[in-house]
């Protein structure tokens, strides 16, 4: 008998506990008018980075996304920029060059970038790698595939160049 009390009063509880009577609802506010938006939104890729650098260049991934190297090129010159994993800071390293290794019409290359230290860079370290080498810059504007590979915190990051404008990296 004891039991079936039991079973009852918790049923009644379980019944009570649960009525809709006791839930409130708030209504949304009404909207007063269209949303405007005064500039757009920095284009973002799928991974979280935008699609280009700080300074308008192409992008390569360094090491699963560790760090981007920013490519500015088509003035006669190129510069080089390392970036964080999120491609929008720049990252001053101990390197004092970067390489960068090119395949253009059949014909293969090397070319250093030397370092080229930003103002506000700490004194030893740059995250801006500059050359003037008129050849380099042509084989980037003819679309020249390659890597450039640079060492960050005493470890070896190679990045691949190429000029998939669908922009899979």
């Amino acid at each position: 008998m004891k039991i079936h009390l039991f079973a009852l009063t918790l049923a009644c509880f379980t019944l009570l506990g649960c009525s809709k009577k006791d839930v409130q609802v708030s209504e949304a506010p009404e909207a007063s008018g269209p949303v405007e938006i005064d500039e757009m939104p920095p284009m973002i890729e799928m991974d979280g980075h935008p699609e280009h650098g700080p300074h308008g260049g192409e992008l390569v991934e360094l090491g699963k996304e560790a760090f981007h190297i920013e490519m500015m090129h088509g003035t006669g010159a190129v510069a080089m920029y390392v970036l964080d994993g999120s491609a929008t800071q720049p990252v001053a390293i101990e390197a004092e060059k970067l390489t960068v290794s090119l395949k253009h019409d059949g014909k293969v290359k090397s070319f250093e970038l030397p370092a080229d230290p930003q103002g506000e860079d700490a004194a030893g370290k740059s995250s801006r790698f500059a050359s003037t080498n008129a050849e380099m810059d042509q084989w980037l504007e003819a679309e020249a595939e390659g890597a450039v590979i640079v060492q960050i915190e005493g470890k070896s990051y190679t990045g691949k160049i190429s000029h998939d404008h669908d922009h899979d990296h």
